[in-house]
């Protein structure tokens, strides 16, 4: 019993009203992604959708409507809340503030499991970690895109620091976006859609277009990569039945990441 308790479990099926609430958020995430030009009209929408899941008595359009509408307005109030770690960091922490104030928000969440982690797992986990590496130095090899931003950040730190600093970010970061999309959203989109593929899909389309503006990779290559990465991560999460796989393969790839800036950051000084 315990063992099952350990595995995440489908989410109950919202009714209709939950289940547009559920598709319009979405649509709302995937929009506010792209441009920040429409804050004017997304923002105010956003908290209607908090309303009308109340309203419709469905608790899990309730759980997205709650981060959805917090991943979009914080940004409109504080300008510079746009940039990372903070797209995702304000919302996470303002939906944790609601779990705990709404017990029945508590006990429906059915993501924060560990799930297994056999060998199949684990030979998945290495397969989809060594593919994304490969996919992440091929991308910066070939298009050389402009990092003078996370650049920035890096340059600050001692060099002593970096190791640290790569643990650091690849874990904490991982932690943030697979509690973002392989855990809330997946979550209400299964409600919505049933735990099929067009959840997996979804999930993946919103965690490619969160890196469309910022992120590592970014612009259309962003989006395209960070949308077949999100279906293995949806994927492994689905067949793993928990978040730690999940987050074990995500945390490689931000290792990876790490990695290159880093070793631009050690090349640059040993130029000078």
């Amino acid at each position: 019993m315990t063992a099952i308790l350990r595995l995440i479990q489908p989410p109950p099926r919202s009714n209709i009203f939950g289940s547009v609430i559920i598709i319009i958020a979405a649509i709302l995430i995937s929009i506010s992604s792209f441009t920040w030009a429409v804050a004017a009209w997304t923002a105010p929408f956003s908290l209607i959708l908090v309303v009308a899941a109340l309203l419709a008595r469905d608790i899990q359009s309730l759980h997205l409507s709650i981060f959805s509408a917090a991943l979009i307005i914080f940004p409109c109030l504080y300008p510079y809340l746009h940039g990372w770690p903070f797209t995702l960091l304000v919302p996470t922490i303002c939906y944790g503030v609601a779990l705990l104030m709404d017990r029945r928000l508590r006990t429906s969440v059915l993501w924060l499991k560990r799930g297994i982690l056999d060998q199949t797992t684990v030979i998945i986990i290495v397969a989809v970690s060594v593919t994304s590496a490969i996919a992440l130095i091929l991308w910066h090899a070939a298009l050389k895109p402009d990092l003078s931003g996370q650049l920035r950040i890096l340059s600050s730190i001692p060099i002593w620091l970096l190791p640290v600093a790569g643990l650091a970010f690849a874990t904490s970061n991982a932690a943030i976006e697979e509690v973002a999309f392989r855990g809330i959203i997946m979550q209400a989109l299964d409600s919505a859609a049933g735990p099929g593929i067009v959840s997996i899909l979804v999930q993946a389309w919103l965690f490619g277009a969160m890196h469309y503006l910022q992120g590592f990779p970014n612009s259309q290559w962003g989006v395209a990569m960070t949308f077949v990465y999100g279906i293995m991560l949806g994927c492994l999460r689905r067949h793993s039945r928990g978040i730690l796989a999940p987050w074990i393969a995500h945390t490689c790839a931000d290792m990876v990441i790490f990695g290159i800036l880093a070793a631009i950051v050690l090349a640059g000084i040993t130029v000078r």
